[in-house]
């Protein structure tokens, strides 16, 4: 994208400055996110991150906004209660919107650039995963009394595996790319594993396990570090806060913290489950999630093993319709995702009962 074009859409915002350097920036899925740099006539610079919202993702763009602007508002309020939590801060238009839409249809969104801070894609080090999980629980805390009303749904079902294993059934039966034949081995690892799919939205219908306000997306590098204490100290991309499970949040921080290969890794044999790593993740998490009942602390281990089963659901399911969801750079690279998630599901069903051990230890140790 070029600089002219950035500067036209950072006009609509109160920016200080002009633009100087506009760069890709993140590894991210589904938004284009440009890190921006402006500079006032005294030489001063400010960042910012620019993103456009990818609304064939995100069909209702405004209540996306709508919710973060109210999540960043709540958490901002309680920052000083959380000394060292950065949060991030959100640049309105000029005539106070949260987010701009152009005459080509497309949203843009504005934040300040949050310094001095580290990500990572990829984390072996168990001291990262356990501030990472300390990271996500300590945002569930500061969401839980979020006042009504409720916040949007801002991609419906969005981990309701009994729809998605729907969805996926339904891109088999049409084969409109004729690649079922080439996934006929992935299709049946889920449908052998198809009585599972419910569980936890069973617990949650009877009342057992409650919805809260939930991140929904806690890849590792959706943390921010201080590079120094290695602390995490700022949660982003926010698009799918929303009422959700927190074994969810659980689940997918496993997911991306737990396993020994890249996500789009090509062999399958390069695939392990570190159970180090689960285990920091485990003493992390339980050590902040103050407000966990019961019944979700005995449902961390199955949650660890649904968002990989989950996940490459979703990456068999786009590869069936065409790949229209997810970013791909090579043509097969949603089938090596989800055989990559297949497989780490697989490894945790082999080490179900050492998971089990490690979140009654984890547990005990904070008096859960």
């Amino acid at each position: 994208m070029d600089t002219h074009k950035i500067e036209e859409i950072l006009n609509s915002f109160a920016v200080k400055g002009k633009p100087v350097e506009a760069k890709a920036y993140g590894s991210g899925h589904i938004n284009d996110t440009f890190r921006v740099t402006t500079a006032e006539a005294d030489g001063t610079r400010h960042h910012y991150t620019l993103q456009r919202i990818n609304h064939g993702v995100f069909r209702k763009p405004q209540q996306v906004m709508d919710n973060i602007e109210r999540t960043l508002a709540h958490l901002n309020a309680k920052a000083a209660q959380f000394p060292g939590v950065k949060t991030l801060s959100l640049v309105h238009t000029r005539e106070g919107r949260n987010c701009v839409r152009t005459f080509e249809g497309k949203w843009w969104r504005l934040y300040d650039f949050i310094d001095d801070v580290e990500s990572y894609d990829n984390v072996r080090d168990p001291d990262v995963a356990f501030e990472a999980a300390r990271g996500f629980a300590q945002f569930q805390n500061m969401m839980a009394d979020l006042p009504l009303p409720r916040l949007h749904e801002t991609i419906p079902y969005f981990h309701h595996t009994p729809m998605r294993y729907a969805t996926l059934e339904e891109a088999a039966y049409l084969d409109i790319r004729n690649r079922a034949d080439e996934v006929a081995e992935e299709i049946a690892f889920v449908r052998e594993r198809r009585h599972l799919v419910a569980h936890l939205l069973n617990r949650y219908l009877k009342g057992q396990i409650p919805e809260r306000i939930t991140h929904n997306d806690t890849k590792i590098n959706n943390a921010l570090f201080d590079p120094a204490s290695k602390r995490c100290v700022a949660v982003v991309d926010l698009d799918t806060v929303m009422p959700g499970l927190a074994l969810y949040d659980f689940g997918d921080l496993c997911r991306t913290t737990c396993n020994t290969a890249d996500e789009s890794e090509p062999d399958v044999e390069n695939v392990r489950f570190d159970l180090r790593m689960f285990e920091a993740v485990a003493a992390g998490y339980l050590d902040t999630a103050k407000f966990l009942v019961p019944a979700e602390v005995q449902e961390l281990v199955f949650s660890a093993w649904l968002l990989p089963f989950m996940i490459g659901i979703r990456f068999l399911t786009d590869y069936l319709q065409g790949d229209i969801y997810f970013k791909t750079h090579y043509p097969k690279q949603n089938v090596d995702r989800c055989r990559t998630q297949f497989r780490l599901a697989l490894c945790m069903e082999n080490a179900r009962e050492e998971m089990q051990a490690i979140v009654q230890r984890c547990a005990k140790a904070v008096g859960k």
